[in-house]
């Protein structure tokens, strides 16, 4: 009888414990994205709270148990998390660019959370009809950021200063690479698959993406290098090694650059001069992913994962290091003397 009550006490301890802890947390975020948000996003901002706080106990369990995005015990808070989620959403104008700070947090987050941050196997663990409405929105807000970094960069300047507004450099190059990884939509997974790299050197559509990618990426760089110096060079810091947004933001840099020139020498678009920038491209990221697995502490396992994906990319004659022994399906080589 003393065991029942004592554990009703504790239950209700917990329980106070929750409401109290869920009350300031809820005070605190209605400060940040209620009354210091411009007056136009107050009102999608309201749904976007509770359906963060469903998030943090969703999110919670995916990247504490590993568990996939559609568990069924997780079902009572993924449910009002998406409800919320689309209801303010669907407030946002749709050249908003928070739409894809919104998307960030709510999708793309959890799904590096569900797979340990390693892509590339999107379509194999939930389906390709899914995996392919979420990669277009991955490619879709890519360029919604791109278009609208002054005024992201903005909305933190007036006051509205908060993880929806910082770090967007970390946010745009982790929008790259999962493109870059899970492009293919094949249910067998792994980027580098023989059909997976035939796909890139047929496909105009996939060719065109990944131009638009590249243009992207040096303009949105070169905005941060110029504007925000201090961000950039935190973020994209060589010493920060193995594990990074440098190491990912050239690892992305050789993987799109190869897919540009596997379609273009493939369908004879290939010119030694116009194709100039994709070839400097590709062997500046290796050498400078080669340097980080000689400089800092690199596993065995990654090194020879860079390495099998250099051999797998490898274009002969790109480089004058060329990797002997070639991986490449497609055996591409090009002749620019």
């Amino acid at each position: 009888m003393k065991n029942k009550k004592l554990l009703k006490k504790i239950g209700i301890v917990v329980l106070l414990i929750i409401i109290i802890q869920n009350s300031f947390s809820f005070y605190n975020e209605y400060q940040k994205h209620i009354v210091n948000a411009p007056t136009h996003l107050r009102e999608a901002n309201k749904d976007y709270l509770v359906a963060k706080m469903f998030r943090n106990y969703y999110s919670f369990f995916i990247k504490t148990f590993r568990l996939d995005l559609d568990n069924p015990l997780l079902y009572p808070f993924y449910k009002p998390m998406v409800y919320f989620y689309k209801k303010g959403l669907n407030k946002l104008d749709k050249s908003e660019p928070l739409r894809a700070m919104w998307f960030h947090e709510f999708e793309l987050t959890l799904y590096n959370y569900s797979t340990n941050g390693k892509y590339g196997s999107l379509a194999k663990n939930y389906d390709y009809k899914y995996a392919k409405v979420f990669i277009n929105d991955v490619y879709m807000y890519l360029e919604l950021i791109n278009k609208n970094k002054e005024k992201l960069n903005e909305y933190k300047n007036l006051g509205y200063k908060n993880e929806l507004t910082i770090g967007l450099l970390d946010v745009y190059l982790q929008f790259v690479q999962v493109y870059v990884q899970d492009y293919h939509l094949n249910p067998r997974g792994f980027t580098m698959r023989k059909e997976n790299l035939e796909k890139v050197s047929e496909s105009y559509d996939l060719y065109m993406k990944f131009k638009n990618i590249e243009e992207w990426d040096k303009e949105f760089i070169y905005y941060y290098k110029e504007s925000q110096p201090n961000e950039y060079n935190i973020v994209l810091n060589p010493s920060r090694g193995w594990y990074s947004s440098y190491k990912n933001y050239y690892l992305n840099i050789l993987q799109y650059s190869s897919f540009i020139l596997f379609y273009q020498i493939a369908n004879n678009k290939f010119d030694c001069i116009k194709s100039r920038k994709y070839i400097q491209n590709i062997n500046i990221s290796k050498e400078l992913l080669l340097d980080i697995v000689n400089k800092y502490q690199v596993s065995i396992s990654n090194k020879i994962l860079l390495n099998k994906i250099i051999s797998y990319l490898n274009i002969r004659n790109v480089g004058s290091k060329d990797f002997l022994i070639s991986e490449n399906p497609l055996k591409l080589e090009i002749n620019c003397k």
